[in-house]
């Protein structure tokens, strides 16, 4: 039996592919292939990368949460949105810091235009049929593979990351790269620091080696800093995907300068954020009815 075109969840999550890691580039494949045939390019990476993230975020929070997938399903293009909208909203109200160093993937919601949301629907449609509420609502997927980043990756030319000088680190790197860093005893509290982020590999990395070692990524603070806003916003909800706790620290600025100054920045923005959440409670008004999401 099939609810939309889709079978129920167990039966989906049978089917997905072994591992993450294979998980996560089917995704990412079928994402990019729809982006390039319907939208003509890449250059509308914030909408593209900003849709997946706002659906991985609406992911049930364990492979036993109730499905979404037919709830998604039937959406028109305007009611995706918001759905973003809402998803967002929520964010908002939980975590407003890491919310506003996500802004760069939502602000569009704000006031896009027809041909912003133009295919959303199909767009959430092909998402959910590869397995997207799947693989994000289970953390051992979500550690095995950085899917934003892989989505990054493929939607940034070659060219382009050679001249903003990025150079994104596979997970076969990242993750032996982190057993090595923490094979020695890190006491509870102590700081990680991963100077250039990018969409956080290396910190997802670490976070998955510290519950291997039996520790919670939430007892640690976590700082991630890039120069690129848009790879700072998706540091921002993986750091949510990876389950990292509350506390966290995502920044924008070059290392090479004092870390106070970056401190003192990431702590003014936070503050900010803090206070224009109180002023506005609901980042992004939404104009349709929502669908009824079970629990």
């Amino acid at each position: 039996m099939t609810l939309y075109g889709i079978p129920p969840a167990p039966f989906r999550r049978a089917m997905a592919p072994d591992t993450g890691r294979d998980h996560a580039r089917h995704i990412a494949r079928d994402a990019l292939a729809w982006w390039l045939e319907n939208r003509g390019g890449t250059s509308d990476l914030s909408k593209a990368v900003g849709t997946l993230a706002a659906l991985a975020l609406a992911a049930p929070s364990s492979p036993a949460g109730p499905d979404y997938g037919p709830l998604l399903l039937p959406l028109t293009d305007e009611e995706v949105t918001d759905v973003l909208r809402s998803v967002w909203n929520n964010l908002w109200a939980y975590n407003p810091v890491l919310t506003e160093a996500a802004r760069p993937l939502h602000e569009w919601l704000a006031h896009p235009s027809d041909d912003d949301i133009r295919g959303l629907s199909d767009y959430t449609r092909i998402l959910v049929r590869a397995g997207l509420l799947e693989y994000a609502s289970d953390l051992t997927r979500c550690e095995d593979e950085d899917l934003i980043g892989l989505l990054v990756q493929r939607m940034r030319s070659y060219a382009d990351r050679q001249q903003a000088g990025q150079f994104f680190t596979p997970a076969i790197v990242a993750n032996p790269h982190a057993e090595i860093l923490l094979s020695e005893p890190i006491p509870p509290g102590a700081r990680l620091i991963e100077p250039c982020a990018g969409t956080g590999t290396m910190v997802r990395a670490a976070a998955a080696t510290l519950r291997f070692q039996g520790k919670d990524p939430a007892d640690y603070q976590w700082w991630m800093n890039d120069t690129d806003e848009t790879l700072i916003a998706c540091c921002a909800v993986n750091a949510v995907l990876f389950r990292l706790g509350p506390n966290v620290t995502v920044s924008r600025g070059d290392t090479f300068r004092d870390v106070s100054e970056l401190e003192q920045d990431a702590q003014a923005r936070a503050a900010r954020a803090i206070r224009e959440q109180r002023r506005t409670p609901i980042l992004y008004p939404t104009r349709t009815r929502p669908p009824r999401w079970p629990r």
